[in-house]
């Protein structure tokens, strides 16, 4: 995944022996200057048994996939450096795998036979040997390269040499196989990451007939390399790793594992983020999901307009049915390389710890329902905690920031119960805490004199401009573009801490004097809307004439926060009020209720 946005040791076969993982852990000899090998051995992670020992799963995400202009650099996205001291607390944790997205970009030398830089390759085995030191499960790829929007980018589906593409992901295999030849089978290589041709539709059947051939080629060239590649699990997606355009009638074709002794030992690579406008939109209006996200609204009175309306229980219990069915059953092992939903506990100030409360709930039924299937999930892992985030961790000191949805998706994998996160509570503050709601006037006349609303990118609070009543004049320096002139005028905002009768508005200026009306004119906030605050008796005041408004519409911006609106001429909903336009002072009145729900 490219967003900015994604454990109990692994307990040996009775065929493998303690040498086994003991010379894989003392790789990277100082002395020698090459690594000690292991002894090829015989298969011991089984078709039967791969899910079981794979357990729960954890991306180390924007980390050694993260470039810049198409050069890799594990620290360039604001994550510290891979770290032993990170990888113990994954296994302190609980889970038994851990995911290592890996892009190569620039370090591919294409006018030295595509050689890859040796030290890159070497700081990907100091990874691996890291999670090896701790007797985890670990997946390697080939992650940015496939991606039309990375500089850089050549491992492209939709690509006009295929040739040469095909020519150089053979010689990157073959590198990296080489370079891995004699770890055992608990180093699992994935082919690519989310390959397609980056527009969203249905898939184009030419570039999924590449997708598919280089499936192919990298089965082919991993096995071609010996050693413990001759029996390693291997990892194959279809196209976009969609779950949908790999188990629909789309072209997706299993590589043939004709080199594998005993058994095919591929494994089907997929992602699930259902439903993405709850899981990855960065968006304040879908917060709440599922069963957990209705007891909500039930319970706390939150907007039912904030509950994804498609992706519930239902369908996930649907698409991990499919997986099953068309995999699983057939004898081909299952991995869910992503999943996990953003960090949205800031998106209503009401209630934070009832939306992280939910976060808990979808991640340990979605864990919990793929174990059931007899499917490894393996939770997406970007770094980043707070607003957005999907941190599970603080990699700065290698703590839990996330430990209720931790504890959720690993009870959830090893009991194979979806629910085992349904009745996690979470206590303290979760969210940011408010001492007030700031309330704001906002207005626009018909020749547009005007005071954007508090999130507005251009005018917003964020800007220069927010303080200031703007009128557009004449284009005084000719730049092509009128002038902002600021017209003197002031506003009195209002700071809410508990309920009553409140005003904003604006003086110092004589609207009259320009324009004949107003196209808009309301009250924004920074508080996110909820159910919980009521407002009412709204009332404006022009001049001295006073105007009651019995109709305001009480909704949310934007940006999904409280928003008051009095009059809006592009909106049809809005009511029809006429208010003179005054000489001194247009001022807006409310009481407002709940407060004491919302800040704290």
């Amino acid at each position: 995944m490219s967003i900015y946005k994604k454990i109990a040791a692994v307990m040996c076969g009775a065929a493998m022996s303690a040498a086994v993982f003991s010379g894989c852990s003392s790789k990277n000899s100082s002395e020698s200057g090459s690594a000690e090998k292991t002894k090829e051995v015989s298969p011991t992670i089984s078709i039967d048994s791969i899910a079981e020992e794979l357990g729960a799963g954890w991306n180390y995400g924007n980390t050694l996939e993260a470039n810049s202009g198409g050069t890799p650099n594990e620290t360039v996205w604001g994550n510290p450096a891979a770290s032993q001291e990170m990888i113990d607390a994954v296994a302190a944790a609980g889970f038994k795998t851990v995911r290592i997205p890996v892009s190569y970009l620039s370090k591919i030398d294409d006018s030295n036979g595509y050689k890859v830089d040796e030290a890159w390759l070497d700081r990907v085995e100091e990874v691996v040997q890291y999670c090896y030191n701790q007797n985890l499960n670990v997946i390697i790829n080939v992650h940015g390269d496939g991606y039309n929007t990375v500089t850089g980018g050549w491992f492209l589906c939709n690509g006009e040499d295929q040739d040469y593409i095909k020519e150089k992901y053979q010689a990157l295999w073959t590198q990296i196989a080489e370079k891995f030849a004699d770890y055992d089978e608990h180093l699992i290589f994935e082919s690519m990451n989310e390959e397609f041709d980056g527009e969203y539709h249905d898939p184009v059947p030419e570039y999924y007939d590449n997708i598919n051939a280089y499936n192919q080629i990298f089965v082919d060239t991993v096995r071609g390399t010996g050693s413990e590649n001759t029996h390693r699990w291997l990892m194959v997606p279809g196209w976009n790793t969609d779950i949908n355009f790999t188990c629909g009638d789309y072209g997706f074709e299993l590589p043939n594992d004709n080199n594998t002794s005993g058994e095919n030992r591929i494994i089907l690579s997929v992602h699930c983020y259902d439903p993405w406008d709850y899981c990855g939109e960065e968006s304040k209006k879908t917060f709440l999901w599922g069963d957990k996200g209705q007891e909500i609204i039930d319970v706390n009175k939150a907007n039912p307009r904030n509950k994804a309306t498609w992706g519930e229980e239902d369908h996930i219990e649907e698409q991990m049915n499919k997986l099953k069915t068309q995999f699983v059953d057939k004898g081909v092992p299952v991995v869910i390389g992503e999943y996990g939903c953003i960090d949205k506990t800031l998106a209503n100030a009401g209630i934070p710890n009832q939306i992280a409360e939910n976060r808990v709930y979808y991640n340990g039924f979605l864990a919990g329902t793929a174990a059931a299937n007899g499917i490894t999930p393996v939770y997406w892992d970007n770094g980043y905690n707070g607003q957005y985030g999907f941190g599970l961790f603080d990699r700065n000191d290698a703590t839990q920031t996330q430990p209720e949805i931790i504890s959720a998706i690993v009870n959830a994998v090893s009991e194979k119960n979806p629910q085992a996160g349904r009745g996690t509570s979470v206590s303290g503050e979760t969210a940011e805490s408010k001492n007030a709601i700031n309330a704001y006037f906002g207005i626009q006349t018909k020749v547009y004199t005007f005071r954007n609303a508090y999130g507005d990118s251009n005018y917003g609070a964020e800007t220069k401009w927010f303080n200031t009543l703007i009128k557009w004049g004449e284009d005084q320096d000719g730049d092509g573009e009128d002038d902002i002139i600021d017209t003197g005028a002031s506003f009195t905002d209002a700071e809410i801490k508990e309920d009553g009768r409140y005003s904003v508005g604006v003086s110092g200026y004589d609207f009259s004097s320009d324009s004949d009306g107003l196209n808009m004119l309301f009250v924004s906030t920074d508080v996110p809307y909820t159910n919980a605050l009521k407002i009412s008796d709204v009332a404006v005041y022009c001049d001295d004439v006073v105007t009651a408004i019995g109709n305001p519409i009480i909704t949310e911006d934007n940006d999904g926060n409280l928003y008051i609106e009095i009059v809006n001429i592009y909106n049809t909903e809005a009511p029809n009020i006429e208010i003179n336009m005054p000489k001194e002072s247009l001022k807006i009145e409310f009481t407002i209720e709940g407060v004491d729900r919302v800040i704290k």
